[in-house]
């Protein structure tokens, strides 16, 4: 997707043309506004004037919370917003999506870095972005689990490891209830081995296809036994995880072509640890290329070359695959802010919901956000698939399009209700169309989508200027550009 006409950013000319971008250069307010976008959920105006004019270094510093070279501070954990039980799962599922929802909308950015760092970083809308990633990135649905406990104690997992160790990150969600449950190696013991973990844990979290064979498969599915859940307590099942050593297979297996007494975490001496040779052996670069890639996809554009897509691991590599350092190399990179990475993605639903409630007078509760979100194609907490969510034109569906029309209208009385351009009558058609792009924080717009809201305004101040405010708020919520980060 081709960034919006009439702009150019850092790391081009008026022309287009690639010119490389220090990480000491000034950076402009349409800058900082892609760089809001895409490491966390836009900026409001005065995070923009607070961050315009300064180094690309400085800013990624404020985003991150901390500078190159300082300890890593732990993601920020959080209380249950609700009181679990094992019935009304529903309604606890329902509650958990309005409170992560209106996470992301409250959360302000930092503008500058705290000193010293903190332990435990404050909370902040990187943190919650790379939350949101992993989410993805290690699905795992209530629809399966059924156990909406477990599947936001994973949530709090996330946060906290969101940009520390990814050897450490990987290890707490390996064995994670929700994660076991969902990819059955809660069942997973010697003679009956289950190689749904095993796959996925290699395929869709660490090396990628390509980098793995069935005899692989095999010998993974086989080291990872006996780490199982409790199971059946006579009661309910019990979704705690128990290492089971009677269960687990301790014979020898060759994974990766290196025959050992493998196990998925070593729990005795002698035993070569799985998850350490996926991040520091043999497989340490192939996991390095896929979460490098798989990064950079998340926060730029989803074409790296393969000489990029190096250059990041090899930062990753060196850090001890420490996912903060990965992060930052990709936010300094010259294609982060180059035309290739502007503009050029669709808003998941939840990114779209998450900035219209950023900009509107209404909480993102009590709107019925749950069963709203799902004409969209996005219920946090339940993915569609071990893969998660798709991405970038696959939101661009015939459906979903109606669905995000539909939520845009299901809420335009209450937006009006609220006061939403209330002062917006009896202005220009130039001043209509610039006092509805302020509303939703749009401060790059293509030529069309301008000419087109000025038409609208002339139109409804000529016959329905009553239709204003609550028609506004869908012309703004439907402009194309609302719909990209």
């Amino acid at each position: 997707m081709n960034p919006v006409p009439g702009t150019h950013g850092p790391g081009t000319d008026a022309g287009g043309e690639r010119v490389d971008m220090p990480p000491g250069s000034i950076v402009t307010r349409a800058d900082v506004a892609h760089l809001l976008r895409r490491a966390g959920f836009g900026g409001r105006p005065s995070e923009l004037d607070a961050l315009t004019g300064r180094t690309r270094t400085e800013c990624v510093d404020a985003v991150m919370g901390f500078r190159a070279g300082d300890p890593v501070p732990a993601g920020p954990d959080v209380a249950p917003p609700i009181a679990f039980s094992r019935d009304r799962q529903w309604e606890q599922h329902t509650a958990l999506v309005e409170w992560w929802i209106e996470r992301m909308v409250d959360l302000p950015q930092a503008t500058s870095v705290p000193s010293p760092v903190p332990a435990v970083a404050a909370p902040s809308p990187l943190q919650e972005r790379m939350t949101l990633f992993w989410h993805d990135h290690f699905a795992c649905a209530q629809d399966k689990v059924h156990d909406i406990a477990a599947l936001f104690d994973q949530n709090r997992v996330l946060r906290r490891g969101a940009l520390g160790s990814f050897r450490d990150l990987l290890g707490a969600v390996a064995v994670h209830p929700a994660m076991l449950v969902y990819l059955d190696n809660a069942t997973n013991v010697a003679g009956a081995e289950q190689e749904n973990f095993a796959r996925e844990l290699m395929e869709l979290h660490t090396i990628g296809v390509g980098n793995f064979g069935e005899d692989d498969v095999i010998a993974m599915a086989r080291a990872w036994t006996g780490h199982n859940t409790v199971g059946w307590n006579g009661s309910f099942e019990d979704h705690t995880y128990v290492y089971r050593s009677d269960r687990h297979d301790h014979g020898s297996k060759t994974l990766f072509g290196i025959t050992a007494n493998w196990n998925g975490v070593a729990m005795a001496p002698g035993e070569r640890d799985v998850l350490d040779e996926l991040c520091f052996g043999v497989r340490q670069r192939a996991t390095a290329r896929f979460l490098a890639r798989k990064i950079f996809a998340w926060f730029a554009h989803p074409e790296p070359s393969d000489a990029v897509v190096t250059e990041l691991a090899d930062v990753f590599v060196a850090s001890g695959m420490q996912i903060a350092a990965l992060v930052r190399a990709v936010l300094l990179h010259d294609e982060f802010w180059g035309p290739q990475s502007r503009w050029n993605r669709v808003a998941s639903p939840v990114e779209f919901v998450v900035h219209l409630f950023r900009h509107l007078p209404l909480r993102p509760s009590g709107v019925g956000l749950r069963w709203r979100m799902e004409p969209l194609g996005q219920v946090l907490f339940d993915p569609p698939s071990v893969a998660g969510w798709p991405s970038g034109a696959a939101w661009l569906s015939t459906a979903t399009a109606w669905g995000r029309g539909g939520f845009v209208r299901s809420l335009r009385w209450k937006a009006s209700d609220a006061g939403f351009l209330a002062g917006a009558r009896d202005l220009t058609p130039a001043d209509g169309a610039q006092a509805v792009l302020d509303a939703f924080g749009l401060e790059e717009v293509s030529d069309a989508t301008r000419r087109a809201l000025e038409r609208w305004y002339a139109d409804a101040s000529a016959g329905a200027s009553w239709s204003i405010p609550p028609q506004g708020f869908v012309v703004g919520a439907l402009s194309p550009e609302a719909h990209l980060v």
